[in-house]
């Protein structure tokens, strides 16, 4: 089974099947489909550099990140990771 995970410099090592990407980046409510990927790619994340990422989107304080579990912090890693791939073909990790 293919594995990725954010290293502690915010670069993702490995990458997401294209199942991935379209299941975790279709419309509606893909909280499902995020999770099982993230299960299944054993995906994660380091906490701090993850949490200084997510709150540079505007959507979420770094008051409300640091209330959450890293599984937390890594489905919503991975949702926006896979609409940027599908977007834009590519995603840099977690640094902007």
């Amino acid at each position: 089974m293919r594995k990725a995970y954010i290293d502690s410099n915010g670069d993702l090592i490995g990458s997401f099947p294209r199942a991935c990407v379209n299941a975790c980046s279709a419309s509606g409510d893909v909280y499902e489909a995020v999770e099982l990927w993230r299960k299944c790619l054993g995906f994660t994340t380091p906490r701090e550099k993850t949490i200084a990422y997510l709150s540079e989107f505007g959507a979420w304080t770094v008051e409300e990140m640091s209330e959450v579990d890293d599984a937390e912090l890594a489905r919503k890693v991975l949702w926006i990771a896979c609409g940027d791939i599908k977007e834009q073909g590519e995603w840099f990790g977690i640094h902007h």
